[in-house]
C-alpha cells in the first residue's frame, strides 16, 4: 500500500523527465489522506504547470514568429522594389519603408527581450502577501485620491514590484485618459 504507488510515481517521474513529447496522466492517489496522496496530487499540479508553461511559450514564439513576418516581408518588397526603381522620389519613399520597418524590428527585438527578462525574473523569484492598500500608498501623491477609507485592506500574493508597475501603467492611464 505504500511502496507500490511510491514506484508508480517514481517511474513515471522518470518517464515524464526522459520523453519529450508526451503527457502522461499522473495516477490519482488523492483520496488518500496520507503523504502518498499529497505527492500524487503535488505532482499532478507540477505536471499541469509545467504543461502550460510549454504551451504559453509555445504560443508566444508563433506570436513572435508572426509580428516579424510582417516587417521581413514590406522589407523584402521595398528591397527588391527599390533595386528596379528609376525614379528617385520613389526610392526615397522605398528607403523611409525600409528605415522604419528596421525600427519596428528593432522594438519588437527590444519588447521581446524585456518580455523574456520579465518571464525569468518573475519564475525565479517567489510571490509573497502584498497589501494593495500599502502599494497604493508607496506610488505616492498623484494617485492619492484612490484610497478613500484607510481602514480597507486586501492582501494579494503576487511580486511587489511587477503590481506596481501594473497599478502604475493603469493610474497613469486613467489619469491621462479622464477628464479633470
Amino acid at each position: 500500500s505504500i511502496v507500490g504507488p511510491l514506484d508508480l510515481l517514481s517511474g513515471l517521474e522518470k518517464l515524464i523527465r526522459e520523453n519529450k513529447g508526451g503527457r502522461f496522466p499522473i495516477p490519482d492517489f488523492s483520496y488518500r489522506k496520507d503523504e502518498i496522496g499529497d505527492l500524487s496530487r503535488s505532482m499532478k499540479e507540477m505536471t499541469e504547470a509545467l504543461w502550460q508553461r510549454m504551451d504559453a511559450i509555445e504560443s508566444f514564439a508563433a506570436d513572435v514568429a508572426h509580428e516579424i513576418r510582417n516587417p521581413l516581408s514590406s522589407l523584402r518588397s521595398a528591397v527588391e522594389t527599390a533595386s528596379i526603381v528609376k525614379d528617385e522620389v520613389v526610392k526615397q519613399k522605398l528607403m523611409r519603408i525600409i528605415v522604419d520597418d528596421v525600427q519596428r524590428l528593432d522594438r519588437l527585438i527590444s519588447d521581446i527581450a524585456e518580455a523574456s527578462r520579465v518571464d525569468a525574473e518573475m519564475s525565479r523569484s517567489f510571490a509573497g502577501r502584498v497589501s494593495l492598500r500599502d502599494l497604493l500608498e508607496l506610488l505616492g501623491e498623484p494617485f492619492e485620491f484612490i484610497n478613500q477609507n484607510p481602514n480597507d485592506s486586501c492582501v494579494v500574493m503576487g511580486h511587489e514590484s511587477r503590481l506596481a508597475q501594473v497599478f502604475r501603467n493603469l493610474l497613469e492611464n486613467a489619469v491621462s485618459f479622464s477628464p479633470p
